[in-house]
């Protein structure tokens, strides 16, 4: 695959089905059918609504008997009640706090298109940009939560109780299967009696107001064009709305329920990746998978943090790099990483250790955050509602949308709090203080002129404190509106836009520490197999070299060869610390340091055996000695470096847990995304003299000199448009096709 290339519609749309399977059991029956969805009022899902908004899945209302019967009774009923001189809020009356005036008999129509006109008050440009906004503070709602927002609205309406003809609802269906989406103002919905305004424009499409904008046609030829001439382009006949049809049309949630939706859909893939991305960091940094041993949370059960826990322990299974796993020959009281000395920090940071604890009361909210919305779908929001067994009619305040608030503001803490978590786990990943012997910042190369990751951490910070002012609540900014009538009112849709703003923001911070964890993982993985070199190699030298000097004066065999086996393993612990506490140096300075500490530990074990060497013989050979071994060390490091780096022969998969393992491999084989060499992958050549000169070989890799923006862009674009829903489904399962965590940690 060509490095960084995009996803085309079908790949995309794969993956997005596939990710619905993330969220509810019925999403297994959607990867097999998907060819249309049917509404009857009671049994819409989710996944069908993030079906029908990202993918255009044709919608079709139920020809159940019953659902077409109630239908009819309702507007019945209602007929009656006027033939009989009722008086019947929003059908002779007026709206809101002018409910005191009446209409005449004979102009209930006219009621209703009065009501549009007091609706459709929103502010668009004047000239409407010729493409679909995908962009939740543009001017126009995104043409998803407008798909979505028709099919909720037609399956609420076809439950009977809004007056709502069966004509009028194959009507609305007929604009969504023929794509012919309204353009809707973001701004001016406080959704109190629904999202109002908003939804006056889909009913001002049906109805055919040239003064009403709507996207028609397809791929470079679809623009903005008046609902009268796509209605006309498209052969659909405009709708005149009979009494209660118009109010039955807008005085619901759906707008902000379908908004709520499709984010939270977004927002359960989001979840399920930050705990596969911790583990990853647990393995980059050598951490330990106790923190998740079942045992931990058998004694506090909170759900959330038992299903957190158990994923993160699945993810690392398998892993060379994290201690602690679970085997038959290793309890959960391994060291924290195998390079522990008495003075580091016996536990990984609360970053990683407390991830199920901190996670999990959120996964419980979204799960709450689901079931709400659910609900929502198959629930009546409007006023007045019918009933047609009774002959009923009711006013109340269903159109209310407090459910759909409280679960946007559930997604927005929860994205918070996921960002939050990622940032501590970045940063302590990019400083050389915390992360257990990786280079800071991440650099491949000499630190003192390649700063790799550091960007990336502070535009982290950005996003973080961004992403913090939005976990905010909108609930309590609620103002009294229209003639004191609405004086409480939900702010679902507000809610809900900014809900889908915090996910934005939070796929960024997971696109971010997807592409340092992986620069990390190679670079932990190089550095063991520059380690498993080293160590081969220093042995062989010491043995050899402490066998000489020792030789005239040790005269019992077995303790020269306890003498050296002592040296070789002192040896080892005071290279792997010294190279673990030295990350900071550049590469030459640093194998000095290392191994000049090494020729002091070499002489005090010559001196406790070898009392008859004189002073000077052992300096003079050991000074040889470890200068020697500084060289080949400091050439061997680099060569490694080499073959890893430059050469194309680093894949850090052999080391990697089960998750890992297939998100690194995607990242790195399938989106085509390549461990950052350093300064030699700035895409600016050098100018010697005037004359442009490539800093590096020039071998033909010059795809791979981008910024790094432009490689966590192609991540990015993976986690937004579901190229990376599919890895992380693969990721939660185990082997079997048993989800890990049930349902991508939601429920």
């Amino acid at each position: 695959m060509t490095p960084g290339c995009s996803w085309n519609l079908q790949m995309r749309q794969r993956n997005a089905t596939r990710s619905l399977a993330m969220q509810n059991p019925v999403q297994m029956f959607l990867l097999q059918c998907n060819t249309f969805v049917t509404i009857d009022g009671n049994s819409l899902q989710l996944a069908e609504v993030v079906l029908v908004g990202k993918l255009k899945t044709e919608v079709a209302l139920t020809d159940d008997p019953d659902v077409i019967q109630a239908i009819d009774q309702s507007v019945a009923l209602l007929k009656n009640k006027l033939d009989h001189g009722d008086t019947v809020y929003g059908v002779n009356t007026g709206y809101g706090g002018s409910a005191d005036v009446r209409c005449k008999p004979d102009e209930t129509r006219k009621l209703q298109r009065a009501l549009l006109q007091l609706l459709n008050c929103g502010v668009l440009p004047l000239d409407i940009p010729q493409n679909a906004s995908e962009n939740a503070h543009s001017s126009s709602l995104k043409e998803e939560w407008v798909r979505a927002a028709m099919l909720i609205r037609a399956n609420t309406v076809a439950r009977g109780h809004s007056c709502v003809r069966v004509s009028t609802i194959k009507a609305l269906l007929t604009l969504l299967n023929r794509d012919i989406i309204p353009v809707i103002p973001t701004r001016g919905s406080i959704s109190a009696s629904g999202d109002l305004s908003p939804l006056s424009y889909v009913a001002g499409v049906l109805e055919g107001n040239p003064s009403i904008y709507c996207w028609f046609g397809t791929g470079k030829d679809r623009r903005a064009v008046p609902a009268n001439e796509a209605l006309a382009a498209a052969n659909i006949t405009p709708i005149l709305f009979e009494p209660k049809e118009a109010l039955g049309m807008v005085n619901g949630t759906a707008i902000s329920a379908a908004a709520a939706s499709m984010t939270l859909s977004s927002m359960n893939h989001l979840v399920a990746l930050s705990q596969l991305l911790t583990a990853m960091n647990v393995e980059a940094i050598l951490g330990t998978a106790t923190s998740f041993a079942p045992f931990i949370s058998q004694i506090r059960p909170h759900p959330g943090q038992t299903k957190v826990a158990a994923t993160i322990l699945a993810a690392l299974s398998g892993s060379k790099l994290a201690t602690g796993l679970p085997d038959t020959a290793n309890t959960h009281t391994t060291p924290t990483h195998a390079h522990a000395h008495a003075h580091d920090l016996f536990q990984d940071r609360y970053s990683l250790r407390t991830v199920p604890q901190w996670l999990g009361p959120f996964i419980e909210d979204l799960s709450l955050a689901n079931t709400q919305l659910q609900t929502e779908l198959n629930s009546t929001t409007d006023n007045p509602i019918m009933d047609p067994s009774t002959g009923s009619i009711y006013h109340g305040g269903n159109f209310q949308a407090v459910s759909v608030t409280s679960s946007t503001e559930k997604i927005r803490a929860a994205a918070q709090a996921i960002g939050r978590m990622l940032f501590s786990q970045s940063t302590e990943m990019l400083n050389p203080a915390t992360n257990r012997g990786l280079p800071p910042n991440l650099c491949a190369d000499d630190p003192s002129t390649s700063f790799t990751m550091k960007g990336v951490d502070i535009s982290m910070a950005a996003y973080l404190s961004e992403l913090s002012f939005l976990g905010n609540p909108v609930h309590n900014h609620v103002v009294s509106a229209e003639m004191g009538n609405q004086a409480l009112n939900s702010l679902a849709l507000v809610s809900a836009r900014y809900a889908d703003s915090a996910v934005d923001i939070l796929s960024l911070m997971c696109a971010c520490t997807l592409y340092a964890t992986c620069q990390a993982l190679d670079l932990r993985v190089m550095h063991r197999v520059f380690e498993e070199r080293l160590r081969t190699y220093l042995d062989e030298q010491i043995d050899v070299f402490l066998t000489g000097v020792l030789k005239d004066v040790v005269v019992v065999v077995p303790a020269a060869v306890l003498l050296v086996e002592t040296a070789k393993l002192k040896i080892r612990n005071h290279v792997a610390y010294e190279l673990e506490h030295s990350t900071t140096l550049d590469t030459d300075a640093r194998f000095e340091k290392v191994f000049s500490g090494a020729k002091l530990v070499l002489l005090n074990e010559i001196e406790e055996a070898g009392r008859g060497l004189t002073a000077d013989d052992t300096i003079q050979q050991l000074s040889v000695f470890t200068r020697e071994i500084t060289v080949a060390a400091t050439t061997l490091y680099r060569g490694v470096r080499d073959e890893y780096v430059d050469q194309g022969g680093g894949d850090a998969s052999r080391f990697l847990g089960r998750a890992a393992r297939r998100l690194y491999g995607f990242v790195r084989r399938e989106l085509g995304v390549p461990m950052h060499r350093g300064i030699v992958d700035h895409p600016t050549p050098l100018c010697v003299d005037g004359q442009e000169e490539v800093d590096g070989d020039g071998d033909g890799d010059e795809w791979r000199r981008k910024t790094v923006g432009y490689w966590v862009s192609v991540i990015h674009d993976a986690v937004r448009r579901g190229g990376l829903v599919g890895v992380v489904e693969e990721c939660l399962r185990e082997e079997g096709g048993k989800c890990v965590n049930g349902v991508n940690g939601v429920h």
